[in-house]
């Protein structure tokens, strides 16, 4: 655990605190300080329910900055408030969960505060913190070298402890002075992209680049064909590519399944695709690569060649069961 001050910036819409937030300060209390300070930022109407709900979930110290500067998210708003709140309070290490609003602001606060920026951390040794390189094929391991880091965490990586550990925190708020920005949220609206099929299936069977073309996609299509509860998932690489809508896409900027069995097909593995299936029941991965981060979260690995494997699969189950539903 390092020695210094640590607050957990915690991230919210709507009302509703971002689970991750919780992920975030399970993290910073295991591996940065015991007793981290929350700091949650919304105007002055709504930020006293939210730092209640922070402080009896956490048990921890919250600060809520309050003020109409912060009443839509605006990353510049973020950046400077936060700035202006931690430049007093001498070296710290600022948590951020690592979410498309977290990594925003993130690298803008650790220039402001003169910090370091540490992206994607889904681990710590040592005075270390560790993150994927290359889609997962490869950790790495990074030591800050100044006293101050600004640290954004994985979703899925760390467990939200369960309830408050010594009862609810104290909760404090202050006033946010007003900043002239040169940007200004006008409002915010969800892509309509959830795919209803993929929330439902009993079976999700995924594809990664590990196929190689969008032709092998029949792979993938003929091996769903088998279950008759199924969905096809895919990974932000694959979608990227254009093989896939991104209605398919599973993982931290897409949908969010846990199916009883989830069949990962060519996929090497990447947090921010496992933090979107983690929770399935049964985890089967396929792929040639006997090093591939899948195989850390799969239950069962399976090192074959899918355009081998999968075949020879389908015909074993149709030549026992015929072409029937499984």
């Amino acid at each position: 655990m390092i020695e210094t001050r640590c607050y957990v910036i915690a991230l919210h819409d709507n009302g509703r605190v971002a689970e991750e937030t919780y992920e975030t300060a399970a993290f910073a209390r295991r591996y940065v300080a015991a007793d981290p300070c929350v700091v949650v930022l919304s105007g002055g109407g709504e930020i006293e329910p939210l730092a209640g709900r922070l402080a009896d979930r956490t048990g921890l110290t919250v600060i809520g900055l309050a003020g109409d500067i912060v009443r839509e998210y605006c990353a510049e708003a973020y950046t400077a408030s936060l700035i202006s709140f931690l430049r007093k309070k001498g070296n710290a290490f600022v948590c951020i969960p690592h979410t498309a609003r977290g990594i925003d602001f993130a690298p803008q606060l650790s220039v402001g505060i003169g910090a370091c920026c540490i992206t994607a951390v889904e681990g710590a040794g040592e005075g270390t913190f560790i993150r994927s390189v290359y889609s997962g094929r490869f950790r790495s391991e990074v030591r800050p070298e100044i006293p101050s880091a600004v640290l954004t965490v994985m979703p899925g990586a760390f467990k939200p402890e369960k309830g408050a550990m010594q009862g609810p925190g104290s909760v404090k708020i202050v006033p946010l002075r007003a900043f002239e920005l040169s940007t200004k949220t006008r409002g915010t609206r969800e892509a309509v992209h959830a795919n209803m099929t993929l929330s439902r299936a009993e079976v999700v069977v995924s594809a990664g680049r590990g196929l190689g073309s969008a032709e092998n996609l029949r792979l993938v299509e003929m091996l769903s064909g088998i279950f008759p509860k199924s969905a096809i998932g895919a990974t932000r690489g694959v979608c990227d590519l254009g093989w896939l809508d991104y209605s398919h896409q599973i993982g931290t900027t897409g949908n969010t399944v846990a199916p009883r069995l989830y069949l990962a097909c060519g996929i090497s593995g990447a947090v921010q695709h496992v933090s979107g299936m983690k929770n399935s029941q049964l985890i089967v991965a396929i792929n040639t690569d006997p090093d591939a981060s899948i195989f850390r979260t799969a239950h069962f690995g399976i090192v074959e060649d899918l355009k081998v494997f999968i075949p020879l699969l389908v015909d074993m189950y149709r030549e026992k069961h015929g072409d029937g539903d499984a």
